[in-house]
Order: C-alpha cells, then structure tokens, then sequence
C-alpha cells in the first residue's frame, strides 16, 4: 500500500520492508509483516486474530516525538513500534521458543540486530534508527507480543 511521503510513513515502510525479509536458519522469521492498520482489533477477533497473523510484526510511528533545545530550536525524535507477537500450542513456547519453533525470545535477538543502527535511505532526513526499550503486550499461556521502540533523530537545517 503506497503512503503519502511523509518521513514517519517512509521509515515505517523500511522498517517493514526489513523485517519481511528477515530470516533465521533461512526461513522466514515472520509469517506477517505489516504497518500498524489494527490487524488485532476487536473487529479481527481481538487476541484470537493472533493465529492468523503470527509470528507477525506490525510497525507504527509512536508519538511523542519532539521537544526542544537551547535557543529553543525544535528537535524532533521520531518513535517506532515494532510489535512482536507469537502463538504456540504448547503453554510457554510463544515466549521462549524451543528447538523447532522461534518464541518472543529469539526474534526480540533477530530484529534489534536487523534494525539498531541501521538507516531508512537517504530520502529521509535522520539519524540511524537506534533501540530504546520494550513493553510487553501480551503474556499468556500460548499467546506472547512485545512492542520493541526504535528511534531515530530527524536531522533539521
């Protein structure tokens, strides 16, 4: 789906182009990759939507993204989410993996390493986009989803 040039949607779009080609032992390491567009919305069947997408990754640009500095010149710091999720059968493996399925864990490991540092083009404006913290979303017996942040600081005349 084409998006309206802005920096927030073009490094949304890099994020998930990134993530779609990611891979472990040279298998895809998600089944969906997307930006954000409420997949697992109460009109997907909330948490039950989790066998359709997953392992997936969702991307969002998350405000707050701005503040100030000396002289009070606008520094803008833009925030993305990448929203990690997977479903297992058996109760705890969608957090930890095992040997033949990859949990939170492992593919937590895989996108910092896929992102951190890494830059959406020179058609935007930033720094590379650098890891910032979690939150976890999800913890259930067979359902496990983070958001991971990334940020970046937009580069300003």
């Amino acid at each position: 789906m084409a998006n309206d040039g802005g920096i927030t949607a073009l490094t949304e779009q890099f994020i998930v182009d990134t993530l779609k080609i990611l891979k472990h032992n040279n298998v895809n390491v998600f089944k969906t990759v997307d930006v954000w567009r409420w997949q697992i919305g109460a009109d997907e069947g909330g948490l039950q939507a989790f066998q359709k997408y997953a392992p997936f990754a969702f991307v969002a640009y998350e405000p707050p993204s701005s503040g100030r500095e000396g002289g009070y010149s606008l520094k803008q710091i833009l925030r993305f989410a990448v929203s990690i999720g997977v479903e297992s059968k058996s109760p705890g493996v969608a957090r930890t993996g095992d040997a033949n399925h990859l949990g939170t864990s492992k593919i937590r490991d895989l996108v910092i390493a896929a992102l951190d540092g890494s830059h959406p083009g020179s058609n935007v404006a930033c720094d590379p986009l650098y890891y910032q913290n979690e939150v976890e979303l999800v913890n259930s017996a067979n359902r496990h989803a983070i958001d991971m942040y990334f940020e970046a600081n937009m580069i300003t005349n």
